[in-house]
C-alpha cells in the first residue's frame, strides 16, 4: 500500500470555483462550462475560449454510489460531506494511463482511496490519506504503478476512516472511470496547444472529463 503524500494536493481556496465549474446537467449532448481552478485565473479576463465540456456519445449510465450507516461527524457534531468531482449522469473518461482524481471533503478526516479494475478482485492501487484541510483534494496516480488499460473500466472510491472499531460502518463514495485511446486528430490538436488552458478546452470538447480537470487545475 502506498502511503506517500507526494501526489496529494489540497486546493482550499478553489472550492467554490471548481464545484461551480463541474456542475452537470442531464441533457445528453449539452455543453458544460468549466471555469479555471485558481482564483487568479478565474478573476482575470481572458481572450481564450471557455472550456466547454461535451459529454461523450456513449451508453454508459452514471453509476456513482455512496454508503455508510451514520457517516462521520466533526468535533462539533456536524456531518462531514464527501463529494466526488465527476459528471452527474455518466461515467467520466480519460486518455491518461495515470490520471488525476478530484473530490471535495468538508472537514479534515483521514481517508482511504482505492482503484480496482472491473472484474478483478485485487485493487490496482490503495492509499491512505492523512487528514487534509477541508476543500478539494487532488490525487494523481503514481507513474510507478501499472497504467490504466484503454477500453477497461476501473472503480475508484474514497472512504472516510472515522470508525476504527467498526470499519464496515465507514461511509464511502465510488464511481467508475474508463480510459480510451486518443485519435490522431486529438493528438495533433494537443501537440499544437500552447497552454494548459488550451489543452483544457481540447480535452473538454473531446469529452475527456478527467483530463480537462487536470489541465484546468494546472492552468
Amino acid at each position: 500500500m502506498l502511503t506517500s503524500r507526494h501526489f496529494i494536493t489540497v486546493a482550499i481556496a478553489t472550492t467554490s470555483v471548481l464545484i461551480q465549474s463541474l456542475s452537470s446537467i442531464n441533457t445528453p449532448r449539452a455543453s458544460i462550462a468549466l471555469s479555471f481552478a485558481t482564483p487568479a485565473l478565474a478573476d482575470t479576463p481572458s481572450k481564450a475560449k471557455p472550456a466547454r465540456y461535451v459529454p461523450p456519445k456513449r451508453g454508459n449510465p452514471k453509476s456513482t454510489t455512496a454508503t455508510g450507516s451514520r457517516g462521520c461527524t466533526q468535533v462539533q457534531q456536524s456531518p462531514v460531506s464527501l463529494t466526488l468531482l465527476v459528471p452527474k449522469d455518466h461515467d467520466g473518461l480519460t486518455s491518461s494511463g495515470h490520471p488525476t482524481f478530484f473530490w471535495h471533503v468538508s472537514a479534515p478526516v483521514q481517508m482511504a482511496f482505492t482503484l480496482t479494475q472491473r472484474g478483478v478482485v485485487q485493487p490496482l492501487w490503495e492509499q491512505q490519506i492523512q487528514p487534509p484541510a477541508a476543500g478539494i483534494v487532488q490525487l494523481q496516480m503514481p507513474n510507478n504503478l501499472p497504467e490504466l488499460l484503454a477500453g477497461k473500466e476501473y472503480r475508484w472510491s474514497v472512504t472516510l476512516l472515522c470508525n476504527r472499531n467498526r470499519p464496515s460502518a465507514n461511509p464511502f463514495v465510488q464511481t467508475w472511470i474508463e480510459r480510451i485511446s486518443t485519435t490522431p486528430a486529438l493528438t495533433q490538436q494537443l501537440a499544437a496547444a500552447s497552454s494548459d488552458r488550451d489543452r483544457a478546452f481540447i480535452y473538454a470538447t473531446a469529452g475527456l472529463w478527467y483530463d480537462a480537470l487536470a489541465a484546468i487545475s494546472a492552468a
